[in-house]
Formats: C-alpha cells, structure tokens, sequence
C-alpha cells in the first residue's frame, strides 16, 4: 500500500505542475538528445575513414621493374591479410591500325612511328586503376574491363577524333604481332603527361584485357600488380609484410600517402565534432543540476508537510527518483528521435561536403543500438547523480530545520 502511494503521489505532482515538469523534462531531453547525437556523428565520421579507404582505393603497387612478375609470384601479393582486392596489369607500347592517336596541340615534332604508338595497359579490372579509383578519370559509356577478354576502354577525345563507339573494332600491332580489340567502354579525364610522347597522354592510353598485352609482347609476364584495403588500419602491416616478399627485386609503393591528409583531416574533423557535442553535454548537465537544485527547494514546503505526516525521508526520496525517473525515461525515448535527427544531419552535411562521390554515397547507420543503450544509460547515471546531489542539499537537515524553514 505504501509502494502504490509513493508511485500515486509521484504521478499526481508531475501532473499537477505541467510547467514546472515539462522543464525539467526538457532539459533532461537536451541531455540525452547531445549524447545520442554524439554516438551518431562519432559513428558517421568513423565510417567515412573507413569508406575512404574503400571507396577511393587505398592500398600499395608492386612494380615489377626490370624484373617482370610470374603468376606465381603475383598470387603471393594477393593473399597478404588486409588485401580486399587484386589487379594485374601490363605496360606496353602499340601502333594503330584503323585509328590515329591524338596529337598534342603543342610539343616536339616526332617521326611517324613515335606518332603512332599509343599506351595499352593490360588489367584484370580497370575500375581498381589509381586514376579511376581516385576520381581523375570517369567511365562515361560501356562497361570497365575485365577478365582476359579482346575488349579496350578508350579515352572519349580518343573515340571522338577516330569516329569509335560502343562495338566498334580497330587492331593493335606490335613488332609482327596483331591483336583485333573491340570497344567496350569510354572514359574521360585527365592526368598530366611525364613526357611530350603522344603515348604519355591519357587521351592515348588504351585499357585492354591481359591476353590483348600477351598477344602484343609474347608473353604472360606481369608487369605491377595493385592491391587494395577496405580498411586503412591493415594497410601499414600489408605494406610491411609486401616490401619482405618482394625484397630488393620488386618495388613496393604505399599509394595511400595521397590520403593522409584527407584522413587526418577526418580525424580532426572527428575530434573537434566530439568536443562540441560533449561541452554541449556538459553545459547541459550543469543546468540540469542547478535545475534539479532549484526543483527540490521549490518544495520545501511539500517536503515539510510529508514529513510532518510522518513520512520518512527514504519515502520521499524515492518519490523524487520515481518522478526523475518517470520524466527521464520519456526524455530517452523522445532523444532517440531528436537524436537520430540531429546526428543524420551533421553526418550527411559532413559526407556531403566532402567533395568525393564514395563518399557522398555512403549509407550511416544513425544508431548503433550497443553504443546507443550505453550512451542512454549514462545520461540516466547523470541524472541519478545529479537528483543525489539535489536531494542531499535539503534532505541532510533534520525534519526540524525543514519544518522550521517553512516559516
């Protein structure tokens, strides 16, 4: 009987004083909707780091050199722990036959065999490229390559100058050997030439399957193998343990130098986010205490009048946590939604603002739910803490003093 009147008289002065009840009810909603926002953005930002490595291919190159890499050997890269993703690629120089490469506007003037020679670089998968994977170069029509089929991606200027399309056929030749390739793709982009050679420019390079490159040179050989991570976190051992295998013949070069900066600015980014969100917490916390203070004093009088009943100061303590806990646990469940909100719209400003498409596109879970419950149980904890504070500052005096202050 005692238990029912505690929860009756916990229940009536919530109702009675709306006002004074949906304040504390808000500030404990302020609360609980800073610390789920927290959880939410920390979650966002930590799978950006995350899709940068995976959605812009971070990872290293294994280049073979003066020493061309066996089948063997290049499947030795691919079963290094962290690497998601393998391609094997050759290099080789090849003239045109049905088509003419596109000629530098400025530059040297070169004798006809140098002027028709384009780049043809034979790949398992041209979407893992570097150029394609970092955004400089965008297939606009067709399909990548892959496997080791006849099919090429060609760059658009280079489709355009020579009238080819989706289907359309040409020869490559190199030394007496011939390959008939046929169009399955068009790209566009850009990448600075190292040299004035027309084969040099990326309107002249050619994305061909492996067993084009293998008609063209007369072998099998492998001349850089690429290799990715989803995770940049495994990508320093994978480095480590690819520059052991390859030793002094291949050369191991960590292609995620690039992306240090976009993750140490994701990192910073991160940090300051946090450090907002928790001063928010704090400030919020603070007023709730005060708040809480103020709440109790304002009740001196029912406090008094409780105790001049006979009721003991347990009872009406737990009066006080039942009404706390009450408005509390309607706080939480309202944070999830306010929180939620809040969370997704920093998070989406943040991968929206970042300037790469991986990115853009990524989709953030806005809850966890683990870190969500813990997170809520500590906003609980807090406020627990901060109604002991609250209740010790009035309930520490004798039933005497209280009953006296009254006056």
């Amino acid at each position: 009987m005692m238990s029912m009147n505690v929860w009756k008289r916990a229940t009536l002065a919530i109702v009675r004083k709306p006002v004074r009840s949906g304040i504390i009810g808000l500030l404990m909603l302020m609360v609980f909707t800073s610390l789920v926002a927290q959880v939410g953005v920390s979650t966002a930002l930590r799978t950006m780091s995350d899709g940068i490595g995976a959605g812009m291919g971070i990872g290293f190159t294994v280049s073979a050199g003066e020493n061309p890499i066996s089948a063997e050997e290049a499947s030795r890269f691919s079963r290094i722990p962290g690497v998601t993703k393998t391609a094997y690629a050759t290099k080789t120089l090849a003239q045109v036959d049905g088509a003419r490469p596109v000629m530098p506007r400025q530059g040297p003037r070169l004798d006809s065999d140098l002027a028709m020679q384009v780049s043809v670089l034979g790949t398992t998968d041209s979407s893992l490229s570097e150029e394609f994977q970092s955004g400089l170069y965008r297939l606009e029509q067709g399909r990548h390559i892959s496997g080791d089929g006849d099919n090429v991606l060609v760059h658009r200027d280079f489709a355009l100058q020579n009238g080819l399309s989706i289907g359309s056929t040409f020869r490559l030749r190199q030394e007496g050997r011939n390959a008939t390739v046929r169009v399955a793709g068009i790209f566009s982009g850009n990448v600075q030439a190292q040299s004035p050679l027309p084969s040099d420019t990326s309107e002249n390079l050619i994305y061909s399957g492996r067993r084009v490159t293998s008609a063209l040179t007369g072998n099998d050989r492998i001349g850089m193998i690429r290799c990715l991570s989803d995770n940049p976190q495994d990508l320093s051992a994978a480095v480590s343990q690819a520059k052991t295998m390859a030793g002094g013949k291949y050369d191991v070069t960590d292609d995620s130098a690039r992306l240090s900066g976009v993750l140490q600015s994701v990192q910073t980014v991160r940090d300051l986010v946090r450090m907002v969100l928790l001063s928010v917490c704090l400030a919020d916390v603070l007023v709730l205490a005060m708040a809480l203070v103020f709440w109790i004093r304002s009740r001196i009088h029912e406090i008094g009048t409780l105790l001049a009943l006979g009721i003991g100061k347990m009872q009406i303590v737990a009066q006080l946590a039942i009404e706390t806990g009450l408005m509390a646990v309607v706080a939480a469940l309202c944070s999830l939604g306010t929180g939620a909100m809040l969370s997704g719209y920093v998070s989406s400003r943040l991968l929206h603002d970042s300037g790469v498409a991986p990115l853009e596109s990524l989709h953030v879970e806005a809850l966890p739910p683990e870190q969500t419950l813990l997170i809520l149980l500590l906003g609980c904890a807090v406020i627990a803490v901060a109604l002991a504070v609250s209740c010790a500052a009035v309930l520490s005096k004798s039933p005497k003093s209280i009953l006296s202050s009254m006056r």
